[in-house]
């Protein structure tokens, strides 16, 4: 029996969809589930993942966190493990990851997940577990001594190995998470990485330095930029860090309205996004910024540009801070000398006559020779 395609009509769309709280143990099924551990406001554990061999240990006396970690030939499909912890960062290197062994050898994986010198506020790090850790399984251990108060919470992902092809030379990918992010390798070592300072030139492309650092925005950031030549388009890229996931970076260039810096998604069940105080979402860590800033924006010699933080009406006033602030500009190629239209002399294919001596020429050299 067919119905006619209104009837089908009313009949999908006509039925309510009813959302639900999802049931937390619906994840334990699945062989690639998330372990997820939150300090606050209490502690809470997720169900144990199938891959997970007992609950993670919370030893606040010694400001340490344990989680037990299988080996990895253990558990199928199962190549990498991926860590992500949520801490307020106060300037002091953040909290330490180590791996002790079955043997009970320790090894650092992470000195400190944190800025040094800069109180950021919430902050997120992600790390990938070396192999030639959790090959054998162990026990991870995060520690953040006489701050373990400033733990928020942790998330242990089971990551698989798959084949990536990378366009660019200067692309180091190690990790895609769920959203299709990209971390490069430099992101989730462990190491804390120096800002790249200084121009450097791609082709065509200069990426200017604005600042490699880590600026606060209080209300505006301005940059100067001298361009020298004609630009093509530009491309402005930055690190946020502390902006509330309502509120916009707007951005002028010589006192006109470009537009706002955009943001790649994310997941709502990302580990870096937590409730504050007042039941809000953040998004803690680094967020990658960039927005497209067309050539008829920018004049010859110094331009401003001013990076604008507008605050959503029911933000918290948490601070807000940039880093990695470049300027990609896009010049064309270089255009040769000009010629005139017929300029180019067409070529003498005439051979002189060489039977016809020219009394007017210079005499021939004369050749000597000399036999010893």
């Amino acid at each position: 029996m067919r119905f006619p395609l209104a009837i089908l009509f009313v009949v999908l769309f006509a039925s309510p969809i009813r959302a639900q709280v999802p049931d937390a143990t619906l994840d334990t099924g699945r062989k690639l589930a998330p372990f997820v551990l939150a300090l606050k406001p209490a502690i809470q554990m997720s169900p144990l993942p199938p891959w997970m061999p007992s609950p993670a240990a919370v030893h606040p006396e010694t400001a340490t966190i344990e989680v037990p970690i299988p080996a990895l030939w253990e558990v199928p499909s199962v190549e990498f493990y991926v860590l992500t912890v949520v801490f307020d960062d106060r300037g002091d290197g953040g909290p330490a990851v180590e791996w002790r062994g079955p043997n009970g050898d320790t090894s650092t994986i992470s000195p400190g997940l944190g800025e040094i010198g800069v109180a950021l506020g919430l902050n997120a790090k992600t790390i990938l577990i070396p192999q030639s850790l959790s090959r054998d399984g162990g026990v991870l251990m995060i520690s953040y001594y006489g701050k373990f108060e400033g733990l928020f919470n942790l998330a242990v992902r089971p990551a698989r190995e798959d084949l990536l092809a990378v366009l660019g030379a200067q692309a180091d990918p190690a990790l895609v998470d769920e959203a299709l992010r990209v971390f490069e390798s430099g992101e989730v070592d462990g190491r804390r990485t120096t800002p790249v300072t200084g121009d450097v030139r791609r082709g065509a492309v200069v990426e200017a330095e604005l600042a490699a650092g880590v600026e606060e925005v209080t209300n505006e950031l301005e940059f100067i930029i001298p361009i020298e030549g004609e630009a093509d388009a530009t491309m402005l890229r930055t690190d946020a860090l502390g902006l509330d996931l309502e509120a916009t970076l707007e951005v002028r260039v010589n006192g006109i309205l470009v537009g706002d810096i955009s943001f790649p998604a994310f997941r709502l069940d990302d580990p870096s996004l937590v409730p504050d105080g007042l039941g809000r979402l953040i998004a803690a860590g680094w967020r990658n910024g960039a927005l497209f800033i067309p050539a008829r924006f920018w004049l010859p010699g110094e331009n401003s540009l001013v990076i604008t933080h507008n605050r959503s009406a029911l933000e918290s006033g948490r601070p807000l801070f940039l880093k990695n602030s470049h300027l990609h500009i896009r010049f064309g190629s270089v255009e040769p000398a000009e010629q005139e239209v017929g300029a180019v002399p067409e070529p003498d294919l005439t051979l002189p006559d060489p039977l016809v001596p020219d009394p007017l020429a210079d005499p021939l050299p004369e050749i000597v020779t000399d036999y010893r």
